[in-house]
């Protein structure tokens, strides 16, 4: 593969490997279980054939496609091919997929009313179906769409029959990273969709596909594609920040190493130390250990772990660090539970501590790393939990002490409108181990 791309006087770049070898379908294989394949009754996907150095695709009999797919599956990475389809066909790009074809695909719908390198939950309840622009009623003529995923379109509309090559061969890349992912691609090396999923639905890993849409007669007209190469991303550091996340403003709050930053909530200095690049605040010697710097309006992020039977929880806008008379310093603050339970009341994982229950109990079993993430806006709570948002509250709802929202009692006497926005973070301790890591924040405004 290397000397034939030396040949078209290419280069490989640093970190890439060819997943086909110009000549055969060694390491991908054809699937008819996708929902494109009914007219064959799915036993075949599609005709896939490699001439002339590409895999080229179409229906096999009018109506039926399918996918062809690698055999190795893949995780974060990158891929990158070049692509030469008539203009007619559906086709995508698919990223992490199924044998059945779920995956997030990026889409080459290169037909009127389609689009390069959106991006589409495939078999995924077509969430999300992002893109920027759309074909009108030829190859060479587009318009521009509003998208909810930056950036808008860097091409004009007047510029794409220059920008776009109808008949040659132009690159299409993609990359997927994280679960729930960050899906970015390329044309022609412009950057035209930057998608962050915000619910993990789809597994951390799977095969890179090329699909022939079902449906119509495309038995004479083909997708194209050569020189498709991949780039595994490798996973950040653990307790580091990433270019991007520096680049978006993201804070680091433990550095795997040591206590800096950290206190305990009655100001002494923590008598644990770090546990497995992890902070436990169990018999650190206060209700909980804070960080230093008090933080408003914010996402907060990290990885939790617990033991059998754990009792902690996540505490913000904890203000201030004097407990009232007869009160515990957790009065202070406002706490997203994290309980070694199997239920999804007001003092299970993910619930907004005895204000609002969390939808369900999404956390992994006892000993298994979960992640969450916590945003907190102008009284709005949000809880994510692997992935999945299982709370949201609005604290300018509770308006009296000791009630919720719908008049039923909770525990606090406090009216949570008026409670205190800029406060500490604070991890507690409540009898149990519990261990944090990847412990990260983004101010917003």
């Amino acid at each position: 593969m290397l000397t034939s791309l030396l040949a078209r006087g290419q280069t490989v770049e640093s970190g890439w490997n060819p997943v086909f070898d110009g000549k055969t379908l060694n390491g991908w294989h054809v699937s008819g279980k996708t929902g494109h394949s009914g007219p064959s009754k799915h036993q075949s996907g599609g005709r896939w054939v490699v001439e002339d150095g590409a895999i080229i695709g179409s229906q096999d009999i009018p109506g039926n496609g399918g996918i062809v797919i690698t055999d190795q599956q893949f995780g974060d990475f990158e891929v990158a091919l070049e692509m030469n389809n008539d203009f007619g066909p559906d086709s995508g790009l698919f990223l992490r997929s199924t044998e059945d074809g779920k995956a997030w695909q990026a889409m080459i719908d290169y037909h009127v009313n389609g689009n390069l390198m959106g991006v589409y939950g495939e078999g995924l309840g077509g969430k999300p179906n992002v893109l920027s622009f759309k074909f009108l009623d030829s190859v060479e003529r587009i318009q521009e769409i509003t998208s909810p995923a930056p950036p808008s379109l860097p091409v004009l509309p007047e510029a794409w029959p220059k920008f776009w090559r109808h008949g040659q061969w132009n690159e299409l890349r993609a990359r997927i990273v994280g679960n729930p992912p960050h899906i970015t691609t390329w044309i022609n090396g412009v950057r035209f969709c930057d998608w962050q999923e915000t619910e993990r639905r789809h597994p951390d890993q799977g095969g890179i596909a090329l699909q022939v849409h079902g449906g119509g007669d495309f038995t004479k007209q083909f997708v194209r594609y050569r020189n498709i190469r991949v780039k595994k991303v490798p996973q950040a550091a653990e307790n580091t920040l990433t270019e991007q996340e520096r680049k978006d403003g993201w804070v680091l709050l433990f550095d795997g190493k040591t206590l800096a930053g950290w206190m305990n909530s009655d100001r002494s200095v923590p008598r644990t130390p770090v546990e497995e690049a992890a902070i436990n605040p169990h018999r650190a010697g206060h209700y909980m250990m804070v960080y230093t710097q008090q933080w408003e309006n914010f996402v907060l992020v990290a990885d939790f772990k617990i033991s059998p039977h754990c009792n902690s929880g996540i505490f913000v806008h904890t203000s201030s660090l004097t407990p009232r008379p007869s009160r515990d310093v957790g009065f202070n603050g406002i706490e997203i539970a994290i309980d070694d339970t199997q239920t999804a009341g007001f003092v299970d994982t993910g619930a907004v501590y005895d204000l609002s229950k969390p939808t369900r109990n999404a956390m992994r079993p006892v000993g298994e790393w979960n992640h969450i993430e916590i945003t907190c806006h102008y009284g709005l709570i949000d809880v994510v939990l692997n992935g999945e948002k299982v709370n949201s509250v609005d604290l300018s709802k509770f308006t009296q002490p000791n009630k919720r929202p719908d008049g039923s009692t909770h525990k606090f006497d406090i009216t949570y409108r008026d409670h205190p926005r800029l406060g500490f973070i604070g991890l507690q301790d409540h009898g149990s181990p519990c261990w944090y890591k990847n412990i990260k924040l983004k101010p917003l405004r």
